[in-house]
């Protein structure tokens, strides 16, 4: 059963061996030439599962994955049914901000780039936050300016998303950056690009938030 599709994938709702799974596939674009289309879809597919992988080294719960076959631009990955971080905030959950700053900041401090931290893309189940989504991601070693600038725009994707609160934004981007500090030594650098990229008016996040 297709439950979403995106300009990035679609995604199904299967069974896999008596599992509830959901089955992402990258479909080929007819406006590409086709061995780029490949190259890209299999890097995307190989990028994802990597940074699931990561991801879940770090202590941070994503999807499980059962399989994925890069040649096909395939990912079955574990159903995750719960309340997404809009919902949450929504109905006044806004304390989950915090340990999404939290989290977030452990993911930039291994240097790890989520590529789309939509408040749709993290999911609460059972007590925890699951991240999804993480094709448009990266990794980055060592540190600069544009590791910076990369991780501001990571975190930039969530704080539009929240500026849309109004009188409550601000307290809830707080609430985020007080996670963040916790776990992100370099956090201080991050806030100042971010507060550049928020002055400027240009949110150069990548890809845009939303994305499948």
């Amino acid at each position: 059963m297709l439950i979403a599709k995106g300009a990035e994938a679609e995604l199904y709702l299967v069974e896999w061996f008596g599992l509830r799974a959901v089955v992402k596939w990258r479909k080929p674009k007819s406006y590409r030439d086709p061995q780029l289309d490949y190259q890209i879809r299999r890097r995307r597919t190989v990028t994802e599962v990597r940074n699931m992988y990561i991801c879940h080294s770090l202590g941070i719960d994503v999807p499980a994955v059962y399989f994925f076959d890069p040649q096909n631009a395939v990912i079955y990955m574990e159903y995750i049914e719960g309340e997404t971080l809009r919902e949450l905030i929504n109905r006044g959950q806004h304390h989950h901000l915090q340990q999404v700053g939290a989290l977030v900041g452990k993911m930039h401090k291994s240097g790890l780039i989520h590529g789309d931290l939509a408040p749709t893309n993290v999911i609460h189940r059972g007590g925890r936050l699951y991240f999804i989504d993480f094709g448009l991601g990266d990794v980055k070693r060592g540190w600069s300016r544009r590791t910076a600038v990369m991780f501001a725009r990571d975190v930039n994707v969530l704080l539009r998303t929240l500026d849309m609160y109004g009188d409550k934004s601000e307290a809830l981007r707080e609430l985020f950056w007080v996670g963040y500090r916790e776990e992100m030594p370099m956090w201080r650098q991050v806030e100042l690009e971010v507060a550049r990229i928020r002055a400027s008016g240009r949110y150069a996040d990548r890809g845009g938030p939303g994305g499948i």
